[in-house]
């Protein structure tokens, strides 16, 4: 829980020699290895889930059977006078420390932590944020644990704290308002052992909604978008990440509105929180929070998906239709690709993304270029596994819409089609063909070429609009940041002109595309050009149609207009010699590029 200051001193006293006696009855079995791993920590168990031996963070809180042997220790926990939650005592070795760590979780926005030293050493030292304090044995501290912290352990001997997790109270609130700064300590009277007080206390019962309130979800989205804006510069894709935080709270209250927290409304909530994690990846990548400088992005993943507890669940039981013949479109960047997936789209039949599915690849655990060296966003045959498959078929269903406004997650059980046929498109499939074949060993191709020269001008206007940035902080990379297609060799462009970069990445597109096509049966794909798409889209919508294999192609092909509005990500205006403003730039690498235009060209596969 945030904090006003790093530490505060609560006016609570305890006999440190009684609650080391009560301490050392445990024998070493007692203790169990630390959640999160960490080397020579360790803990007994006082207060969990059920009382028993666990680390859970939800569930009904119980003492356990130990507490009852430690009459003071249940003194000591009754004098906060407060609601107990999780509680343990925590033993660091010799020489051992805490690792510096921010608790994240969606579990601290809501509760404070009590520490209490049994047993330390004037050396043990505890950091929080800049600031570094000792606590002495039977003094009790709170911290704000939103900041960066760890302990450290130098000393000779075994370091024990008693430490209480807890929402607080009124009288807690009062104690912690009456407390005081290190350096700044009044005397503070010693909570006697009173041996025939009966003690009693609160413990934790409600600690997990099924969903949570829209109030809830406004309070915790505006403090993430406060706190992004406290810093004196706006940083790169701030906007858009301030937008998803806005946007979910403001469409979890229309759902609530109309569903409430009744169970038959959950899939919504849950399409919603996954959309809103999938559009905050990104964005959320390069952002730090200014109050500690977590990664927005990991922040995210520990905020939203408590929100529905039964989020993760749902997802994984949910089970996908069958992917009938998906159609992916491919293509280098800035070939029209947009302007076709919108125009096959409008086929009732077809089912698709609302958007390029990125995040629903590389949102699956070792997909992702950063977790592949930033090498390229080049996949193959070998990167589908059960796991890589499964993951994958749910994240696409649970995107796919198709041109009547439905959503497939959105019908009822009943009402959804056994099976899809889906069509989906990004730049990055001309890197991923042999992994979508392996993926869907029916699936169609559908190759679209545009002419260098034009693909390029484009490709140049995207750069330097910086609207189409893939990598903000691209490491190694020295120049601006970098947009597009992500190919193997990037790195031997650092210092090249622009020109030279995107006339690479159009080449390593189409070259791979040809290379993989060239392992296909003909039946499997076609090849379109940008020029045809253009001046003929009623007789392309039909062709593809027919390639799919979609029926009632004719009345939809005839109701098209012959000039197609323009694409999502246009722009400016097309117009065949615009990418000339760029002529000077593009004359010394097109001639390079003409041996593989002409082999596109030539291709005889046509749709």
């Amino acid at each position: 829980m945030r904090l006003p200051a790093p530490f505060i001193k609560l006016p609570l006293r305890f006999d440190a020699a009684r609650l080391q006696a009560e301490v050392q009855q445990f024998p070493p079995d007692d203790w169990r290895a630390h959640p999160q791993g960490f080397a020579g920590n360790a803990a007994l168990i006082l207060v969990s889930s059920g009382g028993g031996e666990n680390d859970d963070l939800a569930g009904e809180m119980r003492a356990s059977p130990r507490l009852a042997r430690c009459p003071y220790l249940r003194q000591v926990l009754a004098s906060f006078h407060t609601v107990i939650g999780r509680s343990r005592l925590m033993r660091l070795d010799p020489g051992a420390e805490v690792n510096p760590h921010t608790d994240i979780d969606y579990y601290w926005r809501e509760r404070i932590r009590i520490h209490i030293p049994i047993v330390t050493d004037p050396q043990v030292r505890f950091q929080c944020g800049a600031s570094t304090i000792h606590m002495r044995a039977g003094d009790a501290w709170v911290f704000d644990n939103w900041q960066p912290h760890r302990v450290i352990n130098p000393s000779g001997i075994t370091r024990i704290h008693l430490v209480v997790d807890t929402v607080g109270s009124a009288e807690f609130w009062r104690l912690v308002a009456g407390g005081s700064a290190p350096g700044n300590e009044p005397a503070i009277p010693l909570v006697e052992f009173e041996p025939q007080q009966h003690t009693d206390f609160p413990l934790e019962r409600f600690n997990r909604e099924p969903l949570a309130h829209p109030a809830t979800v406004r309070s915790m989205t505006q403090e993430l978008v406060t706190d992004l804006r406290s810093q004196p510069a706006r940083q790169p894709d701030q906007d858009q990440a301030e937008q998803v935080l806005i946007d979910l709270a403001n469409q979890w209250q229309a759902l609530w509105a109309v569903h409430g927290p009744e169970p038959a409304g959950h899939a919504h909530f849950a399409l919603l929180l996954e959309r809103s994690l999938r559009n905050a990846a990104q964005a959320a990548a390069n952002l730090r929070l200014p109050s500690n400088g977590a990664q927005l992005s990991q922040v995210l993943q520990r905020f939203l998906p408590p929100l529905f507890p039964g989020f993760r669940d749902f997802l994984l039981t949910f089970a996908p239709p069958r992917f009938e013949r998906p159609l992916f479109i491919v293509a280098a960047p800035r070939s029209g690709s947009t302007l076709l997936f919108e125009l096959l789209a409008r086929h009732p039949q077809i089912w698709s993304p609302p958007d390029e599915s990125h995040a629903e690849i590389e949102n699956i655990p070792g997909l992702a270029p950063r977790e592949r060296g930033y090498e390229s966003n080049r996949l193959e045959a070998a990167d589908v596994t059960p796991e890589v498959r499964a993951q994958l078929l749910r994240n696409l269903s649970w995107q796919l819409g198709n041109a009547n406004g439905q959503n497939f997650m959105e019908l009822p059980e009943a009402g959804r089609p056994a099976s899809v046929r889906i069509l989906e498109k990004t730049p990055k499939n001309a890197l991923r063909i042999g992994f979508l074949n392996r993926l869907f060993p029916d699936a169609q191709f559908l190759f679209l070429y545009r002419d260098a020269a034009a693909s390029l001008g484009s490709m140049l206007d995207a750069w330097q609009s910086r609207r189409f940035v893939t990598y903000p902080q691209l490491p190694g990379w020295p120049g601006p940041p970098w947009s597009l297609l992500l190919a193997e060799g990037w790195r031997a462009l650092a210092g090249h002109p622009l020109a030279e970069i995107v006339a690479f990445q159009w080449r390593v597109a189409n070259e791979s595309i040809l290379q993989a096509l060239a392992t296909l049966p003909r039946e499997r794909w076609r090849v379109l050009d940008y020029h045809t798409l253009i001046s003929d889209a009623p007789g392309v919508f039909e062709r593809a149609c027919k390639f799919m294999q979609l029926a009632d192609i004719g009345k939809l092909a005839q109701q098209l207009p012959q000039q197609l509005p323009y694409s999502r990500y246009t722009l400016t205006p097309p117009a065949a010699d615009k990418w000339r403003r760029h002529a000077d730039q593009l004359a010394p690498v097109l001639p390079a590029l003409k041996e593989l235009e002409i082999r596109i060209q030539n291709l005889d596969n046509r749709l």
